[in-house]
């Protein structure tokens, strides 16, 4: 059931268009970055002032996946709520579910699968942005120690420690990117049409990032149960100084999350009347 559900998965045009989308995002900014990557590094360092000055060449392949990463790290999560958003919907929709479920099929290994299939595609995706930004970026740009901004703060890495760095980001981020999948599950049983499913995931996630980055004393104390306010710190592990006990308790936040929706699909999914 599993491989059938993987198959199904990427036989969805969704699932396609998804990774189009990546692949030409990640083309415009190679031949942005290309062109108009000392441009975009003078723009940078213009806050150090004339004084300053960099030695060895920072505008590289590190600086380039980076910089992909800085600037799409938000937008992807909404790529796989379309994704992901009718993984359920869409069968009840058809009436395949019905089918399937009319068999002697266990509906825990039928979600469970879901689930699953739904972490492959992510766990791909990410060795893709992987590939085409960091490795395809190392090779025409060359690499060297990286220069990384969050929070008008700079540090600057050496290589080695930069390509660890990535290693744990990427991982973080397929953490990010599950929780928006799971909770986009959990909506794809409650409702039928998949539309409402992905419309009704993709606004909650919106107004949940609205809050978790809303400087209002009011929101204070609701921001850190929001898995919305851990979605950047994957940029926490490219500074100096981590504090990785703070980093180990965003990710047990994350994974918990994923438990809870994936629990509450599970409740869901096992009292409704499909068989209807």
């Amino acid at each position: 059931m599993f491989f059938l559900e993987i198959y199904k998965m990427f036989t969805r045009p969704f699932a396609l268009i998804a990774l189009t989308v990546v692949f030409v995002l990640i083309l415009l900014f190679g031949f942005s970055f290309a062109f108009q990557g000392e441009e975009f590094f003078q723009s940078l360092t213009a806050v150090f002032g004339k004084g300053v000055e960099f030695e060895g060449d920072l505008v590289n392949g590190n600086l380039f996946a980076y910089q992909f990463l800085q600037s799409t790290w938000y937008f992807i999560p909404l790529l796989v709520v379309f994704v992901t958003g009718g993984m359920i919907s869409e069968e009840k929709s058809q009436g395949t579910l019905k089918m399937i479920l009319s068999r002697p099929v266990s509906r825990t290994g039928f979600l469970s699968a879901k689930f699953g299939a739904a972490a492959v595609y992510i766990l791909i995706l990410i060795v893709l942005i992987a590939l085409f930004t960091l490795g395809a970026g190392l090779l025409f740009f060359g690499n060297g120690e990286l220069l990384a901004f969050d929070d008008g703060k700079f540090t600057l890495i050496s290589a080695n420690r930069a390509l660890l760095s990535f290693a744990i980001a990427y991982g973080y981020y397929f953490l990010v990117l599950f929780s928006v999948a799971s909770l986009s599950l959990l909506f794809s049983v409650l409702f039928t049409d998949s539309v409402k499913s992905i419309m009704v995931t993709a606004s909650i996630i919106l107004a949940l990032y609205f809050i978790s980055n809303l400087n209002i004393p009011f929101f204070e104390s609701v921001r850190p149960f929001l898995f919305t306010s851990y979605f950047s710190s994957w940029s926490k592990v490219f500074t100096i100084g981590v504090s990785w006990m703070n980093f180990s308790f965003d990710i047990i936040l994350l994974v918990v999350h994923i438990l809870v929706f994936y629990g509450l699909a599970m409740m869901f999914f096992g009292k409704k009347e499909i068989l209807d």
